[in-house]
């Protein structure tokens, strides 16, 4: 990690350089809809493809590991381990 300097003496919680892989799977249900899930953090996502439905779930991924904006969690912090059943 590279020094990092502040100067309001805030530091942010997660390297904003880092990356972490989440497990994820996607699957297409017979109405056409996709629907990709994470268990940790447990969440899910629906949308009519399967790009649209790995996006969401990887927003809403970010959304639960970013606590708050001042962590630092960029905008490719979450990475994508896909899984199709």
């Amino acid at each position: 990690m590279k020094p990092y300097r502040t100067t309001n003496g805030l530091v942010p919680i997660a390297n904003v350089e880092a990356r972490k892989t989440f497990r994820v799977r996607v699957v297409r249900h017979r109405d056409g809809d996709w629907v990709a899930t994470c268990g940790s953090p447990a969440c899910l996502s629906r949308a009519g493809s399967e790009a649209e439905a790995l996006e969401k779930l990887r927003a809403e991924i970010r959304y639960r590991v970013e606590y708050c904006p001042c962590t630092g969690v960029g905008d490719d912090y979450v990475q994508l381990e896909v899984e199709r059943g």
